[in-house]
């Protein structure tokens, strides 16, 4: 059974600096939480707290200040996904493509009208 937020984060929230931004916070909960319960980081939690700090300073100084979008990470799966069906397609396999990856004829001709653009575009950078 997990311990709860408050329980988990505390070494985090020990640490964390008077008045931060909630925003701030919640960047350096989720950073400290990944660094504990998913990328495994054997290290004294205080250090670790230490780091997501560190992160969140470290964003804050680069794109502090500016109008700043965060994707959800869907984008990364999708372009994976996207270089799959580009490999996959031969020609004549769209509808095949469509209903093995749950999307429409017209999105796989998409990918791949896109994706024939970027090979395009770096085969002809090489030239220059």
């Amino acid at each position: 059974m997990s311990l709860p937020d408050t329980a988990r984060l505390a070494p985090l929230t020990a640490r964390l600096p008077e008045g931060l931004n909630p925003t701030l916070q919640e960047v350096a909960e989720q950073l400290y939480l990944y660094l504990v319960e998913e990328a495994g980081l054997r290290r004294n939690p205080a250090e670790i707290a230490d780091i997501a700090l560190g992160q969140v300073d470290r964003l804050a100084r680069v794109v502090g200040g500016s109008g700043f979008y965060m994707p959800k990470g869907i984008a990364v799966a999708l372009c994976a996904r996207d270089k799959e069906i580009a490999a996959k397609f031969k020609g004549n396999n769209t509808r095949e493509l469509a209903r093995e990856y749950g999307v429409s004829e017209m999105r796989i001709t998409q990918i791949i009208k896109a994706w024939r653009q970027a090979e395009l575009a770096k085969r002809q950078g090489a030239m220059f």
